[in-house]
C-alpha cells in the first residue's frame, strides 16, 4: 500500500497555521486583558485622565486578537486522495517509465499498467 506522504505533510501544514494563529491571537488576547483590567482598575481609582490612553490600548490589542482569531478559519484545506493523485498523474503522462531498476518482466508489467492507466483516463 502506497502511504500518502504529499497528504500527511499538507494536512500538518495546515494544523500547524492554524495552532500558530490561535497562539497568536491567544497571547494578544491575553495582553489585551490585562491592559483592560489594569485599566479599569486605574479608572475606578482615579476617575479619568491620562488612564484613557491605556484603557484604548487594551481595546486595541483585544480588538487585534478577536480578528487574528476570526481570520484562522474552519475549514481544513482539500486535498485530492491518493486515488485522484494518480489518476491526475496518468492523465498528464507522468506514468512509470521503464529504468532498469525491476526485472524485465516486472518492467514491461508496470508499464502496460502505467499505459492502461493513461488510456483510459483520455477524454471520450
Amino acid at each position: 500500500m502506497l502511504v500518502p506522504y504529499h497528504q500527511i505533510r499538507l494536512r500538518l501544514q495546515w494544523q500547524m497555521r492554524q495552532i500558530v494563529i490561535a497562539a497568536l491571537g491567544g497571547a494578544l488576547l491575553a495582553v489585551g486583558g490585562g491592559f483592560l483590567v489594569s485599566a479599569g482598575w486605574l479608572i475606578l481609582a482615579e476617575e479619568f485622565s491620562p488612564l484613557i490612553a491605556n484603557f484604548a490600548c487594551g481595546a486595541i490589542l483585544c480588538g487585534l486578537g478577536l480578528i487574528v482569531l476570526a481570520f484562522r478559519g474552519r475549514r481544513a484545506p482539500v486535498i485530492p486522495t491518493l486515488d485522484q493523485q494518480l489518476r491526475a498523474q496518468s492523465a498528464r503522462g507522468e506514468g512509470y517509465r521503464p529504468k532498469g531498476d525491476f526485472p524485465a518482466l516486472m518492467e514491461a508489467f508496470l508499464f502496460g499498467v502505467s499505459i492502461y492507466a493513461q488510456i483510459k483516463n483520455r477524454k471520450k
